[in-house]
């Protein structure tokens, strides 16, 4: 059965590392295209595949951090991102998709790119942060 943990682990990780440069890529979207960041925000929950793909990708990201947690330097954050994801996908997938697609839409009308840029450096640091954590 260790080979499986390692395995497990192993693709937690890789989980892990897609999630910060994810952000990394992010930031730099919201930094330089800030509508298309808007129109990506904006789609959450529209169609059936959108709404539950993005809440099943929590899901395993939280599922990740919780897994790796056990062997990181950063335990503690890991465990308490990791669960703040799985609480929150599962709450969302219990919200009603439309509920879920008109906080998107309203979230994506109020932010203005001014503050989309402003967040870039922010997404970009994290993204940073969590790929310096996973590897330590």
């Amino acid at each position: 059965m260790g080979k499986e943990l390692d395995v497990m682990y192993l693709v937690s990780k890789y989980i892990i590392i897609c999630f910060g440069l994810f952000l990394i890529y992010s930031g730099f979207l919201m930094f330089f295209n800030p509508e298309k960041a808007r129109t990506v925000i904006g789609k959450a929950g529209s169609t059936f595949a959108i709404n539950y793909g993005e809440l099943i990708i929590r899901l395993l990201l939280g599922i990740s951090f919780v897994i790796t947690s056990k062997t990181n330097t950063y335990e503690q954050y890991f465990t308490i991102f990791g669960y703040f994801l799985i609480i929150s996908a599962v709450i969302l997938m219990l919200i009603p998709m439309k509920t879920h697609h008109k906080f998107s839409t309203k979230a994506a009308e109020t932010l203005k790119p001014i503050y989309l840029r402003i967040c870039a450096p922010f997404s970009i640091g994290f993204g940073i942060l969590i790929l310096l954590a996973i590897f330590k």
